[in-house]
């Protein structure tokens, strides 16, 4: 509140208080801009300061830690404690509970700045089973402000993204997405935004890979064009300048291999950061002065870059000096931890404890797990799709498999956070010669079909590979519609299409085997 308005606004203040709950929102709004207004230096007395970004790109719905290798990594709750006590950043609402009427006293003078370079939702059961809901209420609770859009954020459909925009209470930004379809206005996307923060400006544009519709499920763009990377940001950020803000800054859900060329060749850019995402590994680059970071993926680190601005200097030379650091949040297991947000945690749980209910049944066992890349791995949901389909040859892509097995007991949510996304078998005839092309394929995984001593590739029942005969392949709607490269809609244009969920025959399957502790899962494809 604000104590020197004098008799008159107290009166009235009563008397709003009188009306009940809608006039106090407005009484709260009331108060906040009032309190603004005296915290607010004018623009001309502005004084130099200090902004904190807390970047992190690919968080994919790791909510929770992971243990590997003796480490504890990550965790949403983890990561927001590590902000609030290192970097005094201030939390969002808790999941559930209304948003704060006015700022809590620690937070009237908030000097940092969460931003994500998409690909928020899709991953472990905990948040995919959920269409991505748990982890918007995380993000919301852990006060992002602005995301690159993601080639994953259509995961669940165009409606979740919908909704998960508005959970998470992020500014989706992509300055070369555009929508054609007017139907989709919906899903038009700003290429800026600007945010204060200590009565600096700090503007803020928003890239999507190029790529998107080959990373991602194809229809589900349809009415959407993505625009040459370069051409689209030299367009959008002369216009973000136009905005005045103080610092300029880029979130790219792109490699930092692709950025770093592009930003060489445009130092009259005047970027003071760029966030780089989509390829999942860590770099710390600097190109012509400017810092281009990706921080990694899962909630596991993040980039702390921090401006020092001068306002009173002239436009595009505000920001005076600009330091960075990538924060791994991690621990080695049993050591102490520092106490994790417990709002956050408390929301977590909950969501856990309705997995459990949905997708607890154990369905098999593994007694030492297998790795995201592994042969094992691969031939358990190859293997799985060949024998419950009855096909000939099973194909699927190698980064569609996101996770690892842990060892022990699986359940049907391990399965589905191995297999996050929403993809559909189909069943196609392709001739020899397009399963060969297959093979080259730099991220196949083929079962039923493999090279021999002699060269030649040969099926299961060690029969050559016939170039001209037709065989029966499996594989997802992702891959068939061009996901990857892949060719198969071309060589296939009328397959059989099954409805079934890609994870169904590996449930099935895996159930079907009944594997336990003495003869796990594990052990059959080793």
């Amino acid at each position: 509140m604000i104590a020197a308005r004098g008799a008159p606004w107290a009166r009235a203040r009563r008397a709003i208080v009188a009306l009940g709950a809608p006039a106090l929102l407005c009484l709260a709004a009331c108060d906040a801009r009032e309190a603004a207004r005296a915290r607010a230096p004018a623009r001309a007395e502005r004084a130099p300061a200090a902004i904190t970004l807390l970047y992190t790109a690919d968080e994919h719905g790791w909510l929770l830690p992971t243990a590997e290798e003796g480490r504890v990594l990550g965790g949403a709750a983890e990561m927001l404690a590590r902000w609030v006590s290192r970097e005094r950043h201030c939390a969002g609402p808790a999941p559930g509970a209304p948003p704060r009427l006015l700022p809590s006293p620690a937070c009237q003078d908030v000097s940092t700045l969460a931003l994500s370079g998409g690909d928020n939702w899709t991953g472990p059961a905990i948040s995919s089973y959920f269409t991505g809901a748990p982890m918007a209420d995380a993000m919301a609770r852990m006060g992002y402000a602005a995301s690159a859009f993601g080639n994953h954020e259509f995961d669940f459909g165009r409606d979740a993204f919908l909704q998960n925009r508005t959970r998470s209470r992020i500014t989706y930004l992509a300055a070369n997405l555009r929508v054609t379809d007017p139907s989709l206005s919906a899903l038009a996307l700003p290429s800026f935004t600007v945010f204060e923060r200590r009565g600096l400006r700090v503007g803020v544009v928003g890239l999507a890979t190029a790529r998107t519709r080959e990373a991602a499920t194809a229809s589900r763009f349809e009415g959407i064009d993505f625009q040459d990377e370069e051409a689209a940001l030299s367009r959008a950020i002369p216009e973000a300048w136009r905005a005045e803000p103080d610092a300029l800054v880029l979130l790219a859900h792109e490699c930092q291999d692709v950025l770093e060329p592009l930003l060489g060749r445009h130092p009259e850019w005047r970027l003071s950061f760029v966030g780089a995402g989509h390829c999942h590994k860590k770099a710390d680059l600097r190109v012509n002065g400017v810092p281009l970071i990706n921080p990694g993926w899962r909630l596991r680190s993040y980039a702390r870059v921090s401006l020092e601005i001068d306002p009173r200097r002239p436009l595009r030379q505000r920001v005076v000096s600009t330091s960075t650091e990538i924060v791994d949040v991690s621990r080695p297991e049993g050591a102490p931890a520092e106490p994790p947000d417990e709002a956050l945690t408390r929301a977590s749980a909950g969501w856990q404890r309705a997995l459990d209910e949905a997708l607890g049944e154990q369905i098999g066992y593994s007694s030492d797990g297998m790795e995201r890349h592994s042969p094992e791995i691969q031939r358990w949901i190859a293997g799985a799709w060949r024998d419950q389909l009855g096909v000939d040859i099973a194909i699927l892509n190698k980064d569609g498999i996101r996770q690892s097995v842990p060892r022990g007991p699986i359940t049907r949510a391990t399965v589905f956070s191995v297999l996050p996304f929403d993809n559909k078998l189909v069943i196609c005839s392709l001739r020899g010669s397009d399963i060969l092309e297959a093979l080259r394929h730099p991220d196949a995984v083929l079962f039923g079909v493999a090279p021999s001593a002699s060269g030649r590739p040969v099926l299961q029942d060690g029969s050559p590979l016939d170039e001209a005969r037709r065989y029966t392949v499996a594989t997802i709607d992702f891959l068939y519609f061009g996901g990857d490269g892949f060719r198969f809609q071309a060589q296939d244009p009328s397959p059989s299409w099954t409805g079934l969920d890609w994870r169904a025959p590996v449930i099935a399957w895996t159930k079907a085997l009944g594997t336990t502790a003495s003869a796990p899962l594990d052990a059959r494809f080793r």
